[in-house]
């Protein structure tokens, strides 16, 4: 095989390990700018220490430094051929980086509603003020009796109102015309967002209306909002019909008003997987055979 030549024969070599580098010392072999230009070389073509030397333009010796700090991170293997070394890259390696950094590709729904969440600040920004509504509807594997709890009994209602990466710190909801609701969803890091409302009007098992919105630190409403629930029986599921209406917005509810149908459907997709993973309201496992 020349200077420059491909990886040398079965059995030409021996003491090579092949297999998966681990990924945070691959990468940080890899981010030195000298090094990250040898695997180029050698993705096009296995090469001795002097042949990556001169594609580089550097000397041997830094070239061999190189090439040791690569071998020891698991990307490269110096294959020793009598007197000579030639170097190839760990093909097996990086395909097992290639499949790690897969996974981080993989798309997430929290990219999708951050995305949207954006795009519904910058439309915000854009046309501020007037009244705002929106109606949104889910299925539930659950009988409207089961539902009914998880929107009305304060214990149920916190397993589910919440978005992905909140907690609630805080629910009291009761159904009864002219109940009190306090609402607090916590995050990461200590902040947490309240809201305050009260409830409208109650048809047990079937309706509810009850007005909600967030406030400032001094407990103001950045907005009024009024939701109206209404439930309905659908062989074993119950369809969810929820209906938003917004106005009286404030300076400074951009976020909290372009938040607001973005929010509520995670909550009812919560809802939803709240039933689907086979627990009742309260979190007990459900008697599926009702």
């Amino acid at each position: 095989m020349s200077d420059r030549g491909g990886a040398p024969a079965s059995g030409d070599h021996a003491g090579e390990v092949s297999g998966s580098a681990d990924p945070q010392r691959a990468f940080a072999a890899m981010g030195e700018p000298t090094r990250f230009r040898i695997l180029e070389v050698l993705a096009a073509s296995a090469s001795t220490v002097g042949g990556v030397a001169e594609a580089i333009g550097a000397l041997q010796p830094q070239t061999t430094k190189h090439l040791q700090a690569l071998e020891a991170a698991g990307l490269v293997t110096i294959h020793k051929l009598g007197r000579r070394r030639v170097v190839s890259l760990d093909r097996a390696a990086f395909a097992s980086l290639a499949t790690w950094l897969g996974g981080w590709a993989q798309p997430d729904r929290d990219d999708q509603a951050l995305q949207a969440y954006g795009r519904a600040i910058a439309h915000e920004e854009a046309t501020p003020g007037g009244a705002r509504a929106f109606s949104l509807r889910a299925e539930v594997g659950a009988d409207i009796d089961a539902v009914w709890r998880a929107w009305t009994d304060p214990t149920s209602a916190a397993r589910w109102w919440a978005p992905p990466h909140f907690d609630v710190r805080e629910l009291s909801i009761a159904p009864e015309a002219g109940a009190q609701i306090r609402f607090a969803l916590g995050e990461p890091g200590g902040a947490t967002y309240r809201s305050e409302g009260r409830v409208i009007e109650v048809d047990p098992g079937r309706r509810l209306v009850f007005a909600l919105a967030p406030v400032d630190e001094a407990g103001e409403a950045l907005f009024a909002a009024v939701h109206t629930v209404e439930l309905r029986a659908a062989g074993d599921t119950t369809v969810v019909d929820l209906r938003i209406e917004a106005d009286g917005l404030r300076s400074g509810a951009v976020e909290a008003i372009a938040g607001l149908e973005q929010g509520w459907t995670q909550l009812l997709q919560g809802l939803t997987l709240l039933f689907d993973d086979g627990l009742s309201p309260e979190g007990e496992p459900r008697d599926r055979t009702r």
